[in-house]
C-alpha cells in the first residue's frame, strides 16, 4: 500500500512538473496560431470566422488543461498531507518486524491501541 501511494505520489509530482511546460507550449502555440490567423485574415478576409472559431477552441483547450492542472495540484497536496501519516505507519510496521509489542508501537508512534493491534495482526498474518 505504501509503495502504491509512493508510486502515485511520484506520478503526480511528474505530472505537476510537466504541466507548466505543457501550458507554456500551448500558450505559445495559441499565440502563434492567432498571429497566423490575423495574417491570413488580412490576406483572406472571408476565412476570419473560421479562424476565430479555431482560436476559441484552442482557448477552451487551454482552460481545460489549466483545470486539470489545478486538480492534479490539489491531489498532489492531498498526498503530501497524508505522507506524514504514512511515515508513522511505516515506522510502526518496521517496529512490528523488529518484534515490538502493542505497547511499544503505541508509545513510539502515537497510534491508538486499535490501530496498533490491527497493524500487528496484519503483520503476523503476512509472515505466516
Amino acid at each position: 500500500m505504501l509503495r502504491s501511494l509512493k508510486a502515485k505520489l511520484m506520478l503526480l509530482e511528474a505530472q505537476v512538473q510537466a504541466y507548466p511546460l505543457l501550458m507554456e507550449e500551448l500558450q505559445t502555440g495559441i499565440a502563434e496560431q492567432q498571429a497566423f490567423m490575423r495574417a491570413m485574415d488580412e490576406k483572406h478576409g472571408h476565412r476570419g470566422l473560421e479562424h476565430e472559431q479555431v482560436s476559441k477552441q484552442l482557448t477552451h483547450r487551454v482552460k481545460v488543461v489549466q483545470d486539470e492542472l489545478t486538480k492534479v495540484k490539489e491531489m498532489f497536496e492531498h498526498y503530501q498531507e497524508q505522507q506524514p501519516e504514512d511515515k508513522l505507519y511505516s515506522r510502526a510496521y518496521k517496529l512490528a518486524e523488529l518484534g515490538a509489542d502493542v505497547e511499544e508501537i503505541i508509545n513510539e508512534c502515537d497510534l491508538p491501541r486499535a490501530e496498533a493491534e490491527m497493524l500487528l495482526s496484519v503483520y503476523k498474518k503476512k509472515i505466516r
